[in-house]
């Protein structure tokens, strides 16, 4: 009996917002609005199909989908394709120079905002529409590479003060997995021409926050510049899977000069391409198929290559019940908080007192953070962590409404069943950062904005396993 084969196709949508929409959401920055826009922002889209389920997933250049608004956006993908929701896959790139994705202490330009997301869950919806128009049948490859643009971010000062900095001493994840989509129904001769229609997926670990507080353009950070770079030289479309990177940062971030992400982004694009072009073109294994007389006897080999199985195609949507940690913030002192700082900033921009006013934003900005973890979590003691799961033959991309650190994705892809395993944050919604154990003793500005408990990295981690397991045993 023959395996059925995987259909695969893409659709995308510039997804630009005003240029002088309410921008970044840095506690340092002193602007409110953005003042242009560097590079465009995308939202892309890739259909899967194995003949009896299909599957949407959305890469989307934006910092923050709040459960709330993944919703929204995945809704309107599911009117718009018949698809349920639970086969829809929507998730950020986290990039931090765009839209603000709810208010704080940002007021102008804030009233642009929630018409533009429902522009964004209209563009995805079209992206949808294009990227199941656009099935066709594909084989894939996989290969594995390694960037040095990241770096562990939890530094920390000579008497224990800890802020996002570089820590080379900390825990990284460099690793660049690619997994190549190629057009037909088998292997391609070797030295072919380049395929025209490749679809690229990429999963690597690092916030995208290359521009920072100084910055007042809009910019997809490195991921948007990392696309353009990988379909440049290949062809195709290229979607970016973020992965655990609660922890992880750049080695050069909050930034004003826009060439700085450009060339990040550039670094990490020629290794993805390097990595597909390598996988297409430089053969796993060497047949020996004759010896022809020249000037020198000719040894003739066929070039044998890797390829990925496809099928079946199954899919996961479900939460992970984690622990939440006691003394969570409480509503009432947290919204007297940030009104407080919000009154003291308004004071300070009135007497153009910039000390003051440089103080009052970052205090509004911590102030509502802990009363966002007040709204989501006061009152409980644990929550359920979004946990979606697609699967498609050796390739297991998992993705989490959380921001994990890299330690979790990284006992996660060792411990798979599956041989090629993505292990991705920022989809279907965002909670908080998901520190492990160790470093949840360690303080620091994640752990001290996490709503989870010391063990709920653990669970979390044990619990994807049992469902990666559990597809694996019914394929």
């Amino acid at each position: 009996m023959n395996r059925p084969e995987l259909l695969a196709g893409t659709g995308r949508r510039c997804i630009n917002p005003p240029p002088n929409i309410a921008h970044g959401g840095w506690g340092a920055q002193k602007h409110e609005q953005a003042e242009g826009i560097d590079m465009s922002l995308w939202a892309t889209a890739l259909a899967l199909s194995d003949g009896s389920t299909k599957a949407l997933l959305l890469d989307i250049d934006i910092q923050i989908l709040t459960n709330e608004r993944a919703d929204q956006i995945r809704s309107s993908v599911a009117q718009a394709t018949g698809l349920s929701l639970s086969n829809i896959r929507a998730a950020a790139t986290h990039t931090h120079s765009g839209p603000v994705p709810y208010k704080s202490w940002i007021e102008k330009g804030y009233e642009m905002v929630a018409p533009w997301f429902a522009n964004v869950a209209m563009w995805c919806a079209e992206a949808a529409v294009e990227a199941l128009d656009n099935l066709q049948p594909v084989f894939g490859r996989a290969a594995r590479g390694h960037c040095e643009m990241n770096v562990n971010r939890r530094a920390s000062r000579e008497k224990g003060e800890r802020f996002l900095g570089v820590n080379t001493e900390g825990k990284c994840d460099h690793e660049v997995i690619v997994v190549a989509l190629e057009p037909g129904t088998s292997l391609k001769l070797p030295f072919a021409d380049k395929p025209s229609a490749t679809t690229t997926l990429v999963n690597y670990a690092c916030h995208p926050t290359i521009m920072g507080p100084p910055n007042r353009l809009i910019t997809p950070d490195y991921p948007g510049a990392m696309k353009r770079v990988v379909e440049s030289a290949i062809g195709g479309r290229c979607l970016f899977f973020q992965g655990s990177a609660g922890d992880q940062g750049p080695r050069l971030g909050f930034q004003a000069d826009a060439s700085v992400y450009r060339n990040f982004g550039a670094i990490l694009g020629h290794e993805v391409a390097k990595l597909v072009l390598s996988a297409e073109h430089l053969p796993a294994k060497s047949r020996f198929r004759e010896v022809i007389p020249s000037g020198a006897p000719l040894g003739m080999y066929e070039g044998e290559f890797d390829s990925l199985r496809l099928t079946p195609l199954r899919i996961i949507a479900t939460e992970i019940g984690v622990p939440l940690r006691e003394a969570l913030p409480e509503r009432t002192s947290a919204s007297a908080n940030l009104e407080h700082w919000k009154n003291r900033l308004k004071a300070a921009r009135e007497q153009n007192d910039h000390a003051a006013i440089t103080e009052a934003i970052y205090m509004a900005r911590r102030a509502d953070i802990q009363l966002r973890m007040a709204d989501d979590f006061g009152g409980r003691t644990s929550a359920g962590v979004r946990t979606h799961i697609v699967a498609f033959g050796d390739v297991a991309i998992i993705g989490c409404n959380i921001e994990p650190f890299c330690e979790i994705g990284l006992d996660i892809k060792k411990q798979s069943p599956f041989p090629v395993t993505f292990m991705c944050g920022y989809t279907n919604g965002r909670m908080a950062y998901l520190p492990t154990s160790e470093e949840w003793d360690k303080g620091g500005y994640e752990v001290e904005n996490s709503p989870f408990g010391k063990t709920a990295a653990t669970v979390l981690t044990t619990e994807i396993l049992k469902l990666l397991k559990d597809i694996q045993q019914r394929r």
